[in-house]
């Protein structure tokens, strides 16, 4: 016969922990904001040259039998994947400094574990990631159309799957919490 163990508790995490987790939080998130603005404001200078400027002269002109439009298109489209590329990543530096700012901010009566840091990192980085992602395809829009109809179509659909995904991940990490929270609060009750 096996014994019955009884539960485990889990660890809190010393105050220090907190601290710690807040101050790197801080320091990310002084780090990134810049950073973010400064492609942010490149990406839609580089659109808008492209579109008012660049793209208009192009016009008719061919370039050894290429429509010279078309690799312009193709030439601001690498460049604002490369820019956006660029901003998720300080995108998610930043959305896990807002998470974990926020866990010790708001978590702190229930003492928020390494887990439930993790758990709000996903919810944040699930739906800022929605909320660029479909920026961005804005941005991309009508260079894919230039190029081909087809091609934009083809991102939009896989942009909406990932999209819901997302919002999918999100939710399901913030219900883990929620459902924590009530079994905290109906024991406080009883």
């Amino acid at each position: 016969m096996t014994e019955k163990k009884p539960p485990e508790e889990k660890a809190v995490p010393s105050k220090e922990y907190y601290e710690k987790v807040r101050i790197k939080s801080r320091e990310a998130l002084l780090k990134t904001i810049p950073s973010i603005l400064l492609y942010v404001i490149t990406a839609v200078l580089v659109t808008l040259f492209g579109r008012l400027v660049f793209l208009p002269i192009a016009g008719g002109i061919y370039w050894y039998e290429y429509p010279l439009p078309e690799i312009l298109n193709f030439i601001i489209l690498v460049t604002l994947l490369a820019l956006v590329a660029r901003i998720l990543v300080d995108v998610r530096r930043a959305v896990d400094a807002i998470a974990g700012i926020a866990a010790c901010e708001i978590g702190a009566p229930y003492d928020v574990s390494p887990e439930e840091v993790g758990h709000y990192k996903t919810a944040f980085r699930g739906i800022v990631y929605v909320i660029v992602v479909s920026l961005a395809f804005l941005l991309f829009a009508e260079h894919l159309t230039n190029i081909s109809p087809g091609l934009s179509a083809v991102a939009l659909i896989a942009i909406v799957v990932w999209a819901i995904y997302q919002i999918w991940s999100a939710v399901r990490a913030v219900s883990k919490e929620i459902n924590r929270y009530a079994s905290e609060w109906a024991k406080k009750v009883r």
